[in-house]
């Protein structure tokens, strides 16, 4: 239940979408009357929300409602005013927001109390209202939003005891910080099931101790729930001003292993002590053991592995992988040791260079042939360099091969054949003539190419097809980890063709990520969280499609030098600042403003800002955005 809400709540832009495609779309009275009052109360200029679409207002966001009469409103589902420098006050129509799952206000001087009309939002998932002047006590009552996930009330002047805190099934994070609140922290907080983190520090006034979560294994039998037990410590974490968090494993296993009861006699210690010690004697031996046979057998794949790429294909033909080429013959100008020599240089990169051919006996079919050369040394003149170069282009042939070699969409650039020589490999596909989205944006700053807004919003289209069939109809799903413009290629009519998937892991069903060893990908277009973990999903692959997105509606490039000169000195970063100011149509391309795209645009970057959320969980999945975009007419 808390992952399908945490989805409906990304779509909060599908209401503007609709909103174009559905002969302009009404806020709903009830809404818009409750709307004026808050933003009244709040202090917000009234020149923000224009009268005839006050759901375009920054920080403001609807989506599309059903209702008895068989027809679609517009209800507000999310209001953002952060650091906005509001000084008024929550006014009790919040609570005819019946729709609205995220209020965040958080960085402002918002005076007066909680109204607690606030608990009429059932909806509410977010609840963000720190570092502002609140005061009073919070509503008693707020335990009936079940579905909040987030709750922060930190850094403001609350009082009173914490008797709301009563059953939160979902609440995920938990911050009272920096408050006025006096009492016991209530014990109803270990039933929360879903709580990852809480903070209660900076509450003088609160009387006994916080629990601290501790993760224990399935088998552990407790009245808690069996992801975590909570035990209590010796000090208030109010005291020392740190948020409550999870000890560390050693010190887990003796909380969960120590009792209330008498201490266990000596003798018993002195076993217990003896069985450790002959556990790690044995772990110990038992490592040693392990490593060596994994050592032998890793020793004995490498140089099979070498055996294969020395002499692997020189007496096979192609691998062919698509009707387009009907015979193998077709191919054979690639076996003779000058194929290449008459041919244009089209590309060339990291692992070799591309050419431009025309395919024997197609009437003109156009193909483009990547060479990759493998070191010509001898295996046991290989540098420590030699074979990790030579390790990457191989995984990186495999990869490919695995991949394109094996399916077809229309907006994945397609392997047609691979071709193994004893010095190279050869990987054929179809050559695109408008060449990489990178190219053709580099064209357009330099005023020789004109891509106008219809175009740029098919090629997202195209790229969000691709990734929807990647992740949710290919079988295993496959994540590709180098999304880029350069990636990106364009075919004759302006299709996109997602390429270069010589990064591109698959994803068993079964699993929730892939744990890599070192960083793949751009540096601009990198998961925030997958540059920390190296952990990769399929929202990382979202994230750097979301950055896509961004460049299409601005014209630059997270390289441009533009951003260097900027306080925030990262694409993804300005962006953010822009949507959230009164114009974000300043961060439309200049070359497409005016034009009569102006307001889908502005949907487009919405979209991205939800694409590059630093929390994975919270981004669209790739059909989501591609059911988004293709909604929004043009």
């Amino acid at each position: 239940m808390a992952f399908s809400h945490r989805l409906i709540l990304l779509f909060l832009t599908l209401l503007p979408l609709f909103f174009i495609s559905h002969a302009r779309l009404t806020l709903d009275r009830s809404d818009l009357k409750a709307l004026s009052s808050i933003v009244k109360d709040l202090g917000i200029s009234g020149q923000r929300f224009p009268a005839t679409n006050p759901c375009s207002g920054a920080g403001v966001f609807c989506e599309r409602r059903h209702t008895d009469n068989n027809t679609y409103v517009l209800k507000v589902t999310r209001l953002v005013f952060k650091s906005q420098g509001l000084d008024g006050f929550l006014s009790p129509a919040i609570g005819k927001l019946s729709e609205l799952k995220e209020l965040s206000v958080s960085h402002n001087n918002i005076v007066d109390q909680v109204p607690p009309q606030i608990v009429d939002c059932k909806k509410l998932e977010i609840l963000d209202l720190r570092n502002n002047l609140f005061s009073g006590e919070v509503p008693s009552n707020l335990s009936s939003l079940i579905h909040l996930r987030v709750l922060d009330l930190s850094s403001n002047k609350f009082t009173g005891d914490l008797s709301f805190l009563k059953y939160f099934p979902n609440l995920e994070s938990l911050s009272l910080a920096n408050n006025l609140f006096s009492g016991k922290i209530p014990p109803s907080i270990r039933s929360f099931r879903n709580l990852r983190s809480f903070d209660f520090s900076g509450n003088s006034f609160l009387e006994g101790s916080a629990p601290l979560m501790s993760k224990v294994d399935g088998s552990a039998t407790s009245q808690y729930p069996k992801r975590y037990i909570f035990t209590e410590t010796n000090k208030l974490t109010s005291k020392n001003g740190s948020p409550a968090s999870a000890p560390s494993p050693s010190r887990s296993k003796s909380t969960a292993a120590e009792g209330p009861g008498p201490s266990p006699a000596t003798h018993n210690k002195h076993k217990n002590k003896k069985r450790k010690v002959m556990g790690w004697i044995l772990g110990f031996l038992a490592g040693a053991v392990a490593g060596s046979i994994s050592g032998f057998i890793f020793s004995v794949m490498f140089k099979l592995v070498l055996a294969a790429i020395k002499g692997g294909g020189r007496d096979s033909g192609p691998s062919i992988f698509s009707p387009l080429i009907k015979k193998a013959e077709d191919l054979a100008f690639l076996e003779k040791e000058d194929g290449l020599a008459s041919l244009e240089i089209i590309g060339k990169g990291g692992c070799g260079e591309v050419y431009k051919a025309e395919l024997p006996g197609s009437d003109g079919k156009m193909i483009a042939i990547k060479k990759i050369i493998q070191p010509p040394k001898d295996a046991a003149e290989l540098t420590d360099e030699d074979s990790k170069l030579l390790n990457k282009k191989m995984r990186q042939i495999k990869s490919e091969i695995t991949t394109v070699g094996q399916i077809r969409h229309r907006n994945l650039l397609s392997l047609l054949a691979h071709v193994s020589r004893p010095d190279c490999h050869y990987l054929v596909y179809e050559f695109m003539k408008n060449g990489s989205l990178q190219d053709m944006l580099h064209q357009v700053s330099e005023g020789t190419r004109e891509l106008d807004w219809p175009i740029r919003q098919k090629i997202a289209i195209g790229v969000a097809a691709g990734l929807e069939y990647l992740h949710m109809h290919h079988s295993p799903r496959i994540i590709h980890r180098d999304l880029k413009p350069g990636n990106i290629l364009l075919d004759d009519d302006m299709e996109a063709r997602i390429a270069d998937f010589g990064l591109a892991k698959a994803m068993p069903d079964a699993n929730t990520h892939v744990t890599t060893s070192n960083l793949a990908g751009t540096v601009g277009y990198i998961a925030p969280e997958y540059h920390q973990t190296l952990k990769f999903t399929d929202k990382c692959d979202i994230y750097s499609f979301g950055v896509i997105l961004a460049v299409l509606v601005m014209g630059k490039l997270p390289s441009d030098e533009f951003f260097q000169h900027t306080d925030e000195m990262s694409l993804v970063k300005w962006m953010r600042n822009i949507m959230t100011s009164d114009t974000p149509s300043q961060a439309i391309d200049p070359k497409l403003l005016g034009k009569g795209y102006d307001e889908q645009m502005v949907l487009v970057l919405k979209i991205a800002y939800f694409c590059t959320l630093d929390d994975p969980k919270e981004r669209p999945s790739s059909k989501d955005v591609r059911c988004m975009l293709s909604q929004i007419k043009f």
